[in-house]
């Protein structure tokens, strides 16, 4: 979709994101944000500093 519409509008990546990884993956593809709400749950609030390094050690 973001190829498609060549970014026209924000598209938010949910569903199994548990790791910095799984949130890299849904950047990568196009999403402008991502919804971390289960993984949240599962693995904590230390999961939002490892995807913002992992965000930042990928550039």
């Amino acid at each position: 979709m973001h190829e498609k519409s060549n970014g026209a509008f924000p598209i938010i990546g949910v569903g199994g994101i548990h790791s910095a990884a799984d949130a890299l993956e849904k950047l990568k593809a196009g999403a402008s944000l991502v919804q971390i709400y289960t993984g949240f749950i599962y693995e904590g609030p230390g999961l939002i500093r490892d995807i913002c390094k992992g965000i930042l050690n990928s550039k």
